[in-house]
């Protein structure tokens, strides 16, 4: 009885040390909020975010916005326009853009299947020969997005959840008003301009 005990004690050990372990998730906000290519990134997409919560595109509650071709479009146009001070580009530019935002070449022909008036980037008129897409959402005004990054988790290697508070100060006025928050899940690319790629993106109001 007691060999059948043993035999059965040491299959039960052998089970479970083949089960693999993952390591627990890490708090990495001290070692990784510094990050230039970080905070970058979670400047663009808190300013995308709180872009549309004033547009009105996004509603109450926690809201995952889907990062398919029509939306990585216009995330693509809107950093273009806001942080390269661009408004007109070619199909080459959109797609080395969202490649370098999400890891993979967004296909420009979703802009004739989808309805324009829904996203950022639209067909520009004849008169815009060289850039045949154009931008064609708001902008701030004299607003100014900020964005602080609360808190960075390392869910495993070269991977993060990022949390930001988005922000939004007026030209001229001191302090800022909150604008709800956004959480980045972003993978380190070395191939990216910005360092990271996004992977999931969400907000609350």
């Amino acid at each position: 009885m007691k060999r059948k005990i043993m035999a059965l004690l040491t299959a039960m050990m052998l089970i479970v040390s083949a089960v693999p372990v993952h390591a627990a998730a890490a708090n990495v906000t001290k070692k990784m909020s510094g990050d230039r290519d970080l905070k970058q990134v979670s400047e663009m997409f808190a300013a995308y975010t709180t872009a549309m919560n004033l547009s009105g595109n996004i509603s109450g509650g926690q809201v995952e916005i889907p990062l398919n071709g029509a939306n990585q479009l216009s995330i693509g146009a809107f950093v273009r326009y806001n942080y390269k001070d661009d408004f007109g580009f070619t199909a080459r530019e959109l797609k080395r853009e969202t490649k370098d935002l999400f890891g993979k070449a967004a296909k420009v022909n979703v802009l004739k299947k989808t309805g324009q008036e829904d996203m950022l980037v639209c067909a520009a008129d004849s008169s815009f020969a060289n850039d045949p897409y154009m931008y064609c959402g708001g902008d701030f005004s004299d607003c100014i997005p900020q964005y602080k990054i609360k808190k960075v988790v390392q869910i495993k290697k070269n991977l993060y959840r990022v949390e930001i508070q988005n922000k939004m100060g007026i030209y001229g006025e001191n302090g800022s008003e909150d604008m709800g928050s956004t959480v980045l899940k972003v993978k380190k690319d070395k191939d990216s301009a910005y360092g990271y790629v996004v992977k999931e993106v969400s907000y609350k109001k």
